[in-house]
């Protein structure tokens, strides 16, 4: 019997990451995704999309697979912005205390995440963004990883840690973004000559 199934790469420092998506991969596709724990450096972009291309590019150095990879970032309004591209960085030196810190004497506590997958295949490079409008909580709630105890998506009363995996994935980013790349993937890459690149 033969496994007619194609393989695609998730490749990630963070498996948080991986265990949310995983499950809307649909099985009829045959499409398998497995995880590669990779920590590629990431450029200094403005960009979170050109950082995403770029990661992709160096993973596929590594795993000469067929991958995607997932950067998201958290733009708080009152913070310019901020952290934005740093998400990851600003989240491992300060954490969510720190946000909160900042925000003290801020009344504008709006926020929005930003996702953008990228996928690569040695020669094609294509990015998909998600983005979920929201607002940063006033207290660090318990559960989830990441900024996910901080942040409340538009018109919930609770965090992403509070809405738990299975909720917050129905309405996050990463899903949207992940989303329109599994719509591309099988509609127009997975059914064309693209795909024997």
């Amino acid at each position: 019997m033969t496994d007619n199934s194609k393989k695609l790469y998730f490749a990630s420092s963070n498996e948080n990451k991986f265990q949310e998506i995983k499950c809307l991969i649909p099985k009829e596709n045959n499409l398998k995704i497995e995880f590669f724990k990779i920590d590629v450096k990431e450029i200094q972009s403005e960009s979170i999309m050109e950082v995403a291309e770029d990661k992709a590019k160096k993973a596929y150095n590594f795993i000469k697979n067929p991958l995607i990879i997932e950067d998201d970032g958290l733009f708080i309004t009152g913070l310019n912005g901020f952290p934005g591209v740093y998400s990851s960085f600003v989240f491992k030196t300060v954490g969510n205390q720190g946000i909160l810190k900042l925000l003290e004497e801020n009344k504008n506590r709006k926020a929005k995440f930003v996702s953008v997958f990228s996928f690569f295949n040695g020669k094609i490079i294509k990015s998909f963004t998600g983005e979920n409008i929201g607002s940063i909580s006033l207290e660090i709630e318990s559960g989830g990883w990441g900024f996910d105890p901080i942040f409340k998506p538009e018109n919930e009363l609770r965090t992403y840690a509070q809405l738990g995996m299975q909720d917050k994935i129905k309405i996050s980013h990463r899903t949207k973004a992940l989303k329109k790349f599994l719509q591309w993937y099988f509609k127009e890459y997975d059914n064309s000559s693209m795909a024997f690149v």
